[in-house]
């Protein structure tokens, strides 16, 4: 299995979606229409024969659980390599693409204030999270996905002036740590809290026996490439979510 594979492997149990099925090798994710990795087809294999047959599948399916039908696309993990051609055929078109990031995890740097970590969400958790979050819809699902997932995890919360300012979570599988939901409060932005979540975290999962991390961050969020950039992350890889405009 090629390491584009591994990676998309541990993000699919990383962050869980509510609904998933498999359609001819493609694995399918529904949850509520947000969260575009939890609400897309995944193309990382291909048993099928007749694949407009599939695409059409994969439509049903979407509509089925009322999300719109989209499909993640992993630079060297696209099966079959002609799908792309077929989705443009049908109106779909590229769109947010997203970088796939890496680092070794090895000697961490500490963060440069307290971060505390927990193996359960608190009070405290979601209050950044909600700040952040662009709706109430968008909280709500991924809330959902968080309470999802299992063990070994972590939750960090960094705080400013005494309140919840920063949060992040990790994900250990296969020795893969995934860092997700990094979100800082409006009022607590550009002052390095994301750096601290991230350093927490990649020596948490270090000690636990992560040997690598990764994280996703869109291209378009120059600042947030350039922050992982210089605290060691590489891009490894990177998606697009083909949807229909």
């Amino acid at each position: 299995m090629s390491e584009i594979h591994k990676l998309e492997r541990a993000c699919i149990r990383a962050w869980p979606a509510k609904h998933e099925t498999d359609i001819h090798g493609w694995r399918a994710f529904a949850t509520a229409g947000r969260s575009g990795r939890v609400n897309s087809a995944w193309p990382l294999a291909w048993r099928g024969r007749d694949l407009a047959a599939a695409i059409e599948a994969a439509e049903a399916w979407a509509a089925t659980h009322n999300i719109r039908a989209a499909f993640k696309l992993a630079d060297g993990a696209i099966h079959p390599p002609s799908l792309p051609d077929a989705l443009a055929q049908r109106g779909y078109r590229p769109e947010t693409p997203t970088l796939v990031m890496t680092r070794t995890l090895g000697q961490t740097p500490p963060p440069d204030r307290l971060v505390q970590l927990a193996d359960e969400p608190t009070d405290s958790f979601w209050t950044p999270l909600r700040l952040a979050a662009p709706s109430p819809e968008d909280f709500a699902e991924r809330a959902d996905i968080v309470l999802r997932t299992t063990p070994p995890r972590a939750f960090a919360i960094a705080q400013l002036e005494h309140q919840p300012a920063a949060i992040g979570f990790g994900d250990i599988t296969d020795g893969l740590l995934g860092l997700y939901l990094m979100r800082t409060a409006p009022n607590a932005r550009r002052q390095g809290l994301a750096r601290d979540i991230v350093r927490a975290l990649c020596g948490w999962g270090a000690a636990n026996g992560a040997h690598t991390a990764y994280l996703q961050v869109e291209q378009s969020n120059e600042a947030a490439v350039a922050l992982y950039a210089s605290d060691g992350f590489e891009t490894a890889y990177s998606y697009s979510y083909w949807i229909k405009p």
